[in-house]
């Protein structure tokens, strides 16, 4: 949960469905709204828009990239504490755009 935004952030990137409604009459207001909430976040990662990252990634991958939010807190990117902007995995480690 590394990259998991807090509670109070609303996601512009990753997609969680809603509770399915009880009775087959509201099925068709749920599916327009699931589908409208997944086109924005289809959208978001299609444009590349980033949400910020607040710790390392326990497993990065070769060529992944972060928008680092550079809080000052242990764990962040780059070789400063309170680094801040885009870094790129490049197999071994983070560095920055």
């Amino acid at each position: 949960m590394a990259n998991a935004p807090s509670k109070n952030v609303k996601s512009v990137n990753r997609w969680t469905p809603n509770p399915a409604p009880v009775g087959n009459e509201n099925l068709s207001d749920y599916l327009f709204h699931e589908l409208n909430r997944l086109s924005d976040v289809l959208f978001n990662l299609d444009v590349m828009r980033l949400e910020e990252t607040y710790v390392i990634p326990n497993k990065p991958r070769n060529g992944d990239i972060r928008y680092a939010a550079g809080n000052g807190t242990a764990g962040t990117f780059g070789n400063s504490l309170s680094a801040n902007g885009l870094f790129w995995y490049n197999g071994t480690s983070w560095t920055a755009l």
